[in-house]
């Protein structure tokens, strides 16, 4: 995403369209341009919106048309070598699974996505029909998720078994990161996670009880952001602030 003097978002922009990404709109836009993943701007807005403590370490996971996550340890987001570090959905789940965009197998993304949830609806005349999709009149992954999602809240059962089948893989990475980063917040954003946090926050919260409770003698807070929708866009704000009041 990017505005007048704003953040562009998207998972692994820098090593699609080059590490001189920023510069080049810099240049053609004459404005000052930030890269940035969204779910880890998703995450730095959790962070001013949610006033998070700054000693608590967190996870924001990210759904929108695909599947992130945002870390945030000491009150600093976590970026990685080529700021890509949360890629929450391309987590492996199943060694000889689908193939993924990104190259890999069986990654989270690949199973449960958003976009595997659309197009398990569309092949299926039920789940098609409760949520009122078409495949010749196709709109937003993000769009149709959420339809989907609508649905399944209206008590459609075809469409709240596809959710729970998604929310089954999400949940088991989602204890993944937990047991990873022993952090004990996992914030649900994106505008997928704000339409159906309904199904998947109960999953995430579920699995990964059973292990806190016998094993780890940990408490995990799953919450929903308030600002899930437009999480991004308000870390987006967080982060041109910053860098201007740094400059």
């Amino acid at each position: 995403m990017s505005d007048g003097s704003g953040v562009l978002g998207g998972s692994g922009l820098s090593g699609r369209y080059g590490d001189d990404l920023d510069r080049r709109l810099a240049e053609a836009t004459g404005w000052p341009v930030l890269v940035e993943n969204d779910a880890t701007a998703a995450a730095v807005g959790e962070y001013w919106v949610a006033r998070v403590e700054a000693t608590r370490p967190f996870a924001a996971l990210y759904m929108g048309s695909g599947i992130g996550a945002g870390i945030v340890l000491d009150g600093v987001a976590l970026r990685g070598r080529h700021a890509n570090a949360g890629e929450f959905g391309h987590l492996c789940l199943q060694v000889d699974g689908p193939a993924c965009w990104c190259g890999s197998r069986g990654c989270l993304e690949a199973l449960a996505g958003p976009q595997v949830v659309v197009e398990a609806a569309l092949a299926d005349p039920v789940a098609a029909g409760e949520a009122g999709l078409e495949r010749a009149a196709r709109r937003s992954t993000i769009a149709d998720f959420a339809a989907v999602a609508r649905a399944a809240r209206a008590g459609a059962p075809g469409c709240r078994a596809l959710l729970e089948e998604s929310a089954r893989y999400v949940a088991a990475a989602a204890e993944s990161v937990v047991n990873l980063l022993d952090v004990d917040l996992l914030v649900l954003t994106g505008p997928g996670f704000a339409a159906a946090s309904f199904v998947y926050g109960p999953a995430i919260t579920d699995r990964i009880a059973a292990a806190s409770a016998r094993t780890w003698r940990r408490s995990v807070s799953v919450t929903v952001s308030l600002a899930a929708a437009t999480a991004s866009a308000t870390g987006a704000a967080a982060l041109v602030l910053q860098s201007s009041l740094r400059g």
